[in-house]
């Protein structure tokens, strides 16, 4: 009887745990490299502050698992193009509050556009906006947006990095008040932020769009991957962004674990400072070391049959690809050859910087510095923190670094923009000017047959690659791994939606 009774004890205690466990399940953990820079829509450039802001907003233009334009999901209820293609109407759904109760307006919106128009408030994204003549707000849900002149790729940049921007609220609170505690109008709102451990958010209850499938979600920080594959193994978190390729092998066939890929509209790629006073403003010092570097080694050394050999900077799956562009497949006698032609026979003592939590990015620079000695090119490898990385790349502090490029839109303007010497990417990523590039640029912007536009950025790319603007390395294809007790439905396992970018349609499996 004792041991009956003992029996019925321990299963009435795990059905307990299991009945506890299981009412617990309605948090999703999702980890990260590090915290956010600082939650500012207007100003930050990094991606763990995007991937916080996405789950806060919605974008005023959605778009759909093809990459058109919709406004479904968005803030628009309906959009119109003037004949000419200079004047944007947008009709703002009603019912939209923010966070803290306050209705989605046009004049909101009016106010974001400004607020990344304002070169006071510094954003990168400023002169994406200089095509802009005048925000009219037409009433209280109406918006026109006048252009100085045509420009086919402006709903890129219409989508204002997805996020419209509470006007009362940061007239109130004031920039700095806003990254203490921004909010928005999206799935979930935001409720703390732990330095050095969490961003806790919560669903809004009152969001007029489908209701978060689940209710918490927090964004927990882990520099070192491997802490975050030993909690996602543990079921202490369940998904980890940007896991390193090795790791998603290992890791995606391991029982409670699910996984998928999806290709990234994305380039990773070396930049140089090009700026008059430094060596890497000499376009043959540039070529020499292109024709040096061997990227097939590095992504057999980081990421397998997780990257294709890039050629150009759009990725092959789109038709702008320049896949006939300069490739400078290595070779180390043509490199020598350009070195000593361009004035440095014995070659140079140089740097280049990668962020250090990236491991990726720091074993593929360790790789690049013995492929330039082999040319006498010695290389120090600089890893910094992300913060430092980003203030000495854009002050041209670093000679060569590390860099990646991810476009959210289906446009490819991104990709070539930052080669525009008005673009505020520009000097970030080294400077470059030519004038021809600039000349294609703006007929891009103007030019509304497909064809003859997928020509242009083709072009674009032959002349910067030829340049040596930057050196491609390759387009990744992203593993992603997840605990199988959540559910992502396989639709978002697409380059224009992705998992990360839409939490609010997880949910815990059944």
């Amino acid at each position: 009887m004792r041991n009956f009774r003992f029996t019925v004890l321990i299963v009435l205690l795990v059905l307990l745990i299991g009945s506890v466990a299981f009412a617990a399940r309605d948090t999703a953990v999702v980890a990260m490299k590090g915290e956010p820079s600082k939650m500012n829509p207007i100003t930050y450039q990094d991606t763990e502050t995007d991937l916080v802001l996405a789950a806060l907003s919605d974008p005023l233009v959605e778009l759909t698992e093809s990459g058109d334009y919709t406004s479904e999901g968005a803030v628009i209820s309906d959009y119109s193009v003037s004949d000419e293609g200079t004047v944007y109407t947008f009709k703002i759904k009603e019912g939209i509050t923010f966070h803290n109760g306050t209705p989605l307006t046009a004049e909101d919106v009016k106010f974001t556009y400004e607020s990344f128009m304002d070169p006071e408030l510094g954003s990168p994204h400023n002169k994406y906006y200089n095509d802009i003549e005048e925000v009219e707000l037409v009433d209280d849900y109406t918006l026109k947006i006048h252009l100085k002149n045509r420009n086919v790729a402006f709903l890129t940049n219409a989508r204002l990095r997805g996020i419209v921007v509470p006007k009362d609220y940061v007239e109130e609170v004031g920039w700095d008040g806003f990254e203490q505690h921004p909010i928005s109008s999206g799935p979930y709102e935001f409720v703390r932020h732990d330095p050095g451990q969490r961003v806790v958010m919560k669903r809004y209850e009152d969001y007029w769009g489908n209701e978060a499938g689940i209710p918490n979600l927090e964004f927990r920080f882990f520099p070192e991957t491997t802490s975050a594959v030993m909690a996602l193994q543990a079921k202490q978190i369940d998904y980890i962004a940007e896991i390193p390729a090795d790791e998603y092998r290992s890791l995606k066939d391991m029982p409670g674990i699910g996984s998928g890929t999806y290709k990234k509209f994305e380039d990773h790629r070396i930049c140089f400072n090009k700026r008059e006073d430094s060596i890497f403003s000499n376009k043959k010092v540039r070529q020499a070391v292109a024709y040096a570097i061997n990227r097939h080694e590095l992504i057999a050394l980081t990421r397998g049959e997780l990257a294709v050999p890039a050629v150009g900077r759009v990725p092959s799956f789109h038709a702008a690809a320049a896949l006939n562009a300069p490739a400078y497949e290595q070779n180390l006698e043509k490199a020598r050859e350009l070195l000593a032609e361009a004035g440095y026979p014995d070659g140079f003592e140089t740097q280049i910087y990668a962020p250090s939590g990236y491991r990726e990015r720091v074993l593929e620079v360790q790789q690049i510095q013995r492929q330039l000695s082999q040319i006498g090119i010695e290389c120090e490898v600089v890893a910094v923190e992300w913060g430092t990385y980003l203030d000495v790349t854009a002050e041209g502090e670093a000679p060569m670094f590390r860099e990646r490029w991810s476009a959210s839109s289906p446009s490819p303007m991104s990709f070539v923009d930052n080669w525009w010497s008005e673009s505020s990417w520009n000097a970030i990523f080294g400077t470059y000017h030519n004038e021809e590039v600039d000349k294609l640029i703006t007929e891009l912007k103007k030019e509304t047959n497909e064809s003859k536009r997928w020509e242009l950025y083709r072009k674009v790319q032959d002349i910067a690659m030829d340049d040596v603007a930057c050196y491609p390395l390759y387009w990744p294809i992203n593993g992603v791994v997840y605990n199988d007790e959540v559910y992502i439905p396989e639709y978002l396992f697409n380059v224009f939606k992705r998992p990360i970018y839409n939490i609010d349609k997880w949910s815990f499996a059944e």
